[in-house]
């Protein structure tokens, strides 16, 4: 008589997790997730420096465009008034210790509505003034006036806003053709004052860019006219 021999069934697999498992599978999500999201929000920083870097060198090139365009229109009338205080027409450019200025006549005045008191000429003036909201950054100003008079230029209706914000130098220099040299500071008004624009204006401003560095952006204006010339600007 044959014995049989008894087998035991295969074992099988628990039909569940216990709570470490489970634990340490979240433990690992969890882990994953905040890598996941540290490498995101790491790349959306240095997303954002690079489109604010780009913004803020765009807005620096266009000022400095438009400087230079409004500088190469600049000019003097020879048909002055003799022994007036303040000319209608003059180019002065006043140095100081990191933010210049200028303010000269120039053809390229625009006439935005037909019932003002415009002309075709106009005095512009660069300037820096303190932001509003933060004392301690400084703006660069551009001011146009809508006609030539013979007074005060600040006292002349115009328009003033923002040229290029958060600057930290402003510097021009001018060209003097005739002394063949570059000047700091250029003044048409005034017995003594010259009678001549310069051939070269150039323009630098300095900014300090996202890492605390100053970066300096120069461009140079050559100016079409450089001699008076007989211009007697009509009355608006």
């Amino acid at each position: 008589m044959k014995r049989r021999r008894l087998t035991r069934p295969p074992a099988t697999a628990a039909s569940g997790m216990t709570l470490i498992e489970v634990m340490l599978a979240l433990a690992i999500m969890t882990f994953v997730t905040a890598l996941m999201w540290g490498t995101f929000s790491q790349t959306a920083r240095v997303k954002k420096r690079m489109e604010d870097a780009q913004e803020r060198t765009h807005t620096i090139r266009v000022a400095l465009m438009r400087m230079t365009r409004e500088v190469e229109m600049a000019f003097l009338s020879a048909s002055e008034k003799i022994g007036v205080e303040e000319k209608r027409t003059m180019f002065v450019g006043t140095t100081h210790a990191d933010l210049d200025e200028l303010r000269f006549s120039w053809f390229g005045h625009q006439r935005m509505r037909a019932d003002r008191r415009e002309a075709d000429t106009a005095v512009v003036s660069y300037f820096s003034e303190p932001d509003p909201d933060d004392r301690m950054v400084t703006n660069l100003m551009r001011r146009e006036t809508r006609r030539l008079e013979t007074k005060d230029p600040t006292k002349i209706p115009g328009e003033t806003y923002v040229l290029c914000p958060a600057v930290a130098s402003v510097k021009f220099s001018y060209y003097d053709y005739k002394k063949k040299e570059w000047k700091e500071e250029w003044n048409t008004m005034g017995a003594d004052g010259l009678q001549y624009l310069p051939t070269q204006v150039r323009i630098s401003l300095t900014v300090i860019d996202e890492r605390g560095q100053a970066v300096t952006f120069t461009s140079t204006a050559r100016l079409q006219v450089t001699e008076r010339v007989d211009y007697r600007p009509g009355k608006a």
